[in-house]
C-alpha cells in the first residue's frame, strides 16, 4: 500500500499565512489593552501621590491636569474596537458551503482572511498612537511632579 505525499496548495499556504498574521496582530491587540491598563493603574498611583502631597508650588496642578489628560488618552485607547473578529465565522462558512464548489469556498475565505488582516492592521494604526499619547502624558506628569519637588 503506497501512500501519495500531496503538496500542500497555494491556498493552503496563503490561509496559514492569514491566521499566522491575524494571531501576531491579536496579540498585539492584547499587548496594546494590557499597557493601557497598567497606564491608567499608574495614573491613579501618581495621583494619590500627588494630590496627598500636594505643594507650594501650582506645579501639581499641572501635574494632574497632565494626569487627567493621560487617563483620557488610555480610556479611548481601550474603547477603540480590538481583534474581535478574526477570520470568517464558522457559521458564514457553513452558509458560504451551501451551494458553492470547493474553488469558490476556498476563494471566500481567502478574501474574509484578507478583509480581516487589513481591518485589524488599520485598527491596530490608530491604537497604537493613541497608547504612545497616553504614556508620554504619564511620564509628563511624573516629570512635573519630581520638578515640583525640586523646586521646594
Amino acid at each position: 500500500m503506497t501512500t501519495k505525499v500531496t503538496k500542500p496548495r497555494l491556498a493552503d499556504r496563503l490561509c496559514w499565512l492569514a491566521e499566522s498574521q491575524l494571531q501576531m496582530q491579536t496579540a498585539r491587540f492584547a499587548a496594546l489593552d494590557g499597557g493601557a491598563l497598567r497606564v491608567i493603574a499608574v495614573n491613579a498611583g501618581v495621583a494619590a501621590i500627588v494630590i496627598g502631597t500636594g505643594g507650594a508650588y501650582d506645579l501639581w496642578i499641572v501635574a494632574l491636569v497632565v494626569l487627567v489628560v493621560s487617563l483620557g488618552v488610555a480610556v479611548r485607547t481601550l474603547r477603540l474596537p480590538g481583534a474581535e473578529q478574526t477570520g470568517p465565522s464558522v457559521a458564514d462558512l457553513c452558509e458560504a458551503r451551501e451551494g458553492k464548489d470547493e474553488h469558490e469556498l476556498e476563494e471566500l475565505v481567502l478574501e474574509d482572511l484578507a478583509r480581516d488582516v487589513e481591518i485589524n492592521e488599520q485598527a491596530l494604526a490608530h491604537k497604537r498612537p493613541l497608547f504612545d499619547r497616553a504614556l508620554t502624558l504619564l511620564m509628563l506628569a511624573i516629570l512635573v511632579e519630581l520638578a515640583g519637588r525640586v523646586v521646594r
